[in-house]
């Protein structure tokens, strides 16, 4: 499924963006919840450690203010992010020291093969060509590399229930709407093989629950009395965490070159599918 109609991908504004601000000021909401969610990926950094005990060179792709990453390189990781945004970018480098290139991945001007491990977290939504960015993906990865990839799904009870008033239809920016399946055939594509594919939630403060439901209600009249009810009762101060099992998160790996060679022959050499005729099965979202 596909946003209809597309006037851009936001990505693509935000790096041609001219604007500066402090970001921390212009999107409260954001950098708090950014911050909370830097927990809801504990067992993600578990697993990665175990698979790369010796850690090694690790990219994010939408690094935004750079919280994600501080939490690996507190595990011994060598990071660094790409973040279109250039003030949430700023935040990254001056606050944290997190390296970071204002840039999407496919400009970034990454070398082949230079990457241990890739995490990109509710971006693969926001891309003009999801199967591309996978296949840029594997390209800067090294061969056994990892990606850790978390994008909202819709073959769920909750999309059922609440059809187009389900809540990440109606976020800003997202142009690409996956099934567990059609996120399978966008990877597959893309050369990766998966290593562990789960259902999970995320935390968030009450105001941005709040804030949830006044997007799912489409009508800017709740939208406005849940915003006074958020300030009033300062909601922020109250975080919960939900699964309601409407977002999944795949470890995949690039194949290696021993595991490559066992299948088809010493000769073969490793390069992501090309075929720019290959697309993301999709029906049209209206």
């Amino acid at each position: 499924m596909y946003a209809e109609p597309r006037r851009f991908a936001d990505c693509e504004e935000m790096e041609a963006r001219q604007e500066e601000w402090d970001f921390v000021e212009h999107n409260r909401q954001r950098f708090e919840k950014e911050q909370l969610q830097v927990r809801d990926y504990a067992g993600a950094r578990e697993l990665l450690g175990r698979l790369h005990p010796r850690r090694g060179r690790l990219l994010e792709i939408g690094s935004s203010c750079g919280f994600q990453l501080d939490a690996f390189r507190a595990q011994g990781w060598d990071v660094f992010g790409v973040e279109p945004d250039k003030n949430a970018a700023r935040y990254a480098v001056d606050k944290l020291g997190i390296p970071t290139v204002v840039s999407t991945i496919e400009r970034a001007g990454i070398q082949d093969e230079s990457v241990d491990v890739v995490i990109m977290l509710h971006v693969i939504e926001h891309v003009p060509d999801p199967v591309g960015t996978l296949r840029e993906i594997f390209r800067v990865l090294k061969p056994g590399g990892h990606l850790l990839l978390e994008t909202p799904r819709y073959d769920t009870l909750m999309y059922r229930i609440a059809g187009r008033r389900e809540r990440s239809l109606s976020c800003d920016g997202h142009i690409y709407f996956f099934t567990t399946e059609s996120l399978r055939k966008a990877y597959a594509r893309a050369g990766f093989e998966l290593e562990k594919s789960e259902y999970v939630g995320r935390s968030l403060t009450l105001d941005r629950l709040a804030y949830n439901v006044g997007v799912m209600a489409k009508s800017v009249a709740v939208q406005r009395r849940i915003a006074a009810l958020s300030q009033r009762f300062a909601l922020s101060r109250f975080k919960v965490s939900i699964n309601v099992r409407d977002m999944q998160r795949v470890t995949l790996q690039k194949p290696s070159l021993s595991a490559l060679s066992q299948s088809y022959g010493p000769s073969l050499h490793v390069t992501a599918p090309t075929n720019p005729a290959e697309r993301v099965a999709s029906a049209g979202h209206r």
